[in-house]
């Protein structure tokens, strides 16, 4: 072998020793992890040194930091004042959330609960430390139209609404040591009880795949021949076959997708009223036939359990068993004493609502709590969201059999993002003090809709506006009335769709504008004036309020 050939042979094998060694000596020149080096660069072009600075801590990092900083504050008694102090022309504010502190901690970590006012809010009530945190584990934008026919559709929902609990909760427990992933339970609410029931196992799951079983009562109200001869034969009750289209409307893009875009959210917790359980069982029947999806609240162990599961096998159906006892309004606000109280200054305590349960006003008032709770889960991923009273429906309603009662896309027809389409019920005429009192009824309580974000706000608009009204003595008792002080403090918050004729048109709703048979959804209402939000409120106890306009509550704040 030459010398030259040695040579050779003994660079490469100095080349490779040299090769393999370099992943070694790399991490002896690369940046260090503890940010206290400064790395220098020979800038070629000119022979300066460019100086990399150490990175600065990240913008979670801070917010986590004031967040802690903020609940240390707010536990010692440092962080706020007992009661807001806004400042708002009528109409320029947001309307205030109150947050819960969180209940899901370790027992030897227990604190007090409180309900607090969103750190670093401006003047109008917005851009807070929360501007940025969604309220729910969803987006219109990453969610695909459940399909009912789908063979495992049932576990999708399931699946679907377990998932997105599970991440509120987990939010929720986590909010001690960083912000929030999603906003933390709100006034009136405290945790996440109302979802906790929707994902419950003795929660049914049904409708899917539908069953459509036809009815010669039915039958008659659609042909309108109530003959005792016009019934079906006997094959014709045997053919349950839910047949294609079903009416749903048409979906975001276009295309006719023949797939649900609105979940419909109802209650019924039988107890006096202004109508008799047997009137119940019979309208009920009206809106349980639409093909909408479905979740329905009432008693558990009730025969309304089974009745209610038996009538919706033919659409997508959460029945939720849940106690009265469990309304969030009932549970701060005892029936014996605050409602009570409410019954004695009901303006119409002594004619309409005279043999009324008092449970019954809280119940009204607590829709917006049960719709908002629902669409937060969102389980058969839908766009849209209505609230229908059980009993809604008086009279046959035939365009509602295995139909779609809700075919309209209400931000195409011009209702905004941000508010909740309410129908305008009464002719309006503006009264300072009448708004004030809420004595007075514009819109209607029984059936209104909005995407997830019109409902939010309206959320928290209707129960800042409630707790207003409750602290200064106002009856709370009706929704409607609560909405009527609602929409003219957040005008935002409402579309009120004004009727082409007439007024007291209470079926309208369902009958014509959701269903889209002949009333467009119009220009909404123009409120001829708007009132500012109270200067000063006390921020509500989180615990039991006998009375809110107890010396207790309202201890040295000023009275606007």
């Amino acid at each position: 072998m030459s010398s030259s050939t040695t040579r050779i042979q003994i660079l490469i094998i100095f080349m490779l020793v040299i090769i393999s060694l370099v992943p070694f000596l790399l991490p002896l020149y690369q940046y260090e992890p503890n940010n206290n080096i400064n790395l220098k660069n020979k800038n070629r072009a000119n022979g300066s040194q460019k100086i990399i600075k150490p990175a600065k801590q990240s913008t979670n990092a801070l917010n986590d930091k004031k967040w802690k900083s903020f609940l240390n504050d707010l536990y010692s008694g440092a962080a706020q004042s007992s009661h807001t102090t806004r400042v708002c022309e009528p109409g320029a504010c947001a309307p205030l959330r109150y947050f819960a502190t969180n209940n899901y901690v370790e027992q030897s970590q227990q604190t007090p609960l409180y309900y607090y006012i969103e750190p670093n809010l401006d003047a109008t009530g917005r851009n807070g430390m929360f501007a940025s945190i969604p309220s729910r584990p969803w987006h219109e934008s990453s969610i695909t139209p459940l399909d009912p026919y789908t063979e495992n559709a049932n576990d999708l929902v399931r699946t679907t609404m377990e998932r997105r609990y599970n991440d509120l909760v987990q939010s929720d427990s986590n909010s001690n040591n960083a912000l929030p992933k999603f906003l933390p339970p709100q006034f009136p609410q405290w945790d996440r009880s109302i979802h906790e029931h929707i994902v419950a196992p003795d929660a049914a799951i049904i409708g899917m795949p539908p069953e459509c079983c036809p009815t010669s009562v039915v039958h008659q109200h659609l042909t309108k021949n109530f003959s005792k001869d016009n019934v079906l034969s006997d094959e014709e009750l045997k053919d349950c076959t839910c047949r294609s289209p079903r009416n749903y409307p048409i979906g975001n893009d276009g295309e006719n997708i023949n797939r649900p875009t609105a979940t419909l959210v109802t209650a019924f917790y039988e107890m006096s009223s202004k109508h008799p359980k047997k009137m119940y069982e019979k309208t009920s029947l009206q809106l349980l036939s639409t093909a909408d999806p479905m979740i329905i609240f009432c008693e558990p162990k009730s025969t309304w359990v089974k009745f209610f599961t038996e009538k919706r096998q033919h659409a997508p159906t959460i029945v939720v068993p849940m106690s009265v006892s469990n309304l969030r309004l009932l549970q701060h606000f005892p029936q014996e004493t605050f409602w009570k109280k409410q019954f004695e200054i009901d303006p119409e305590g002594t004619t309409h609502h005279k043999s009324i349960n008092t449970k019954l006003y809280l119940l009204w008032d607590e829709k917006i709590v049960l719709l908002q709770s629902a669409a937060m889960l969102n389980p058969f991923n839908t766009t849209q969201f209505v609230w229908v009273d059980t009993g809604y429906w008086r009279n046959p309603a035939p365009h509602m059999y295995r139909q779609s009662a809700m075919r309209i896309n209400m931000t195409k027809e011009g209702v905004t993002d941000e508010s909740m389409l309410l129908y305008q019920m009464q002719p309006y005429n503006f009264d300072r003090e009448v708004v004030i009192s809420g004595d007075q009824v514009l819109v209607g309580g029984n059936c209104f809709s909005g995407t997830y974000n019109g409902i939010a706000n309206m959320y928290s608009a209707f129960y800042e506006t409630f707790w207003a009204m409750a602290a200064t003595g106002k009856f709370v008792g009706s929704d409607q009335k609560v909405l009527y002080r609602t929409c003219h403090t957040y005008p935002s918050a409402c579309h009120i769709h004004k009727p082409p004729k007439g007024y007291r048109k209470w079926l309208n709703m369902l009958g014509l504008v959701l269903p889209d048979l002949g009333e467009k959804v119009g220009e909404p209402l123009k409120l001829t004036s708007l009132i500012e939000p109270l200067k000063h409120l006390p921020i509500p106890p989180n615990g039991v309020v006998d009375d809110a306009t107890s010396t207790t509550i309202w201890k040295d704040i000023p009275k606007d």
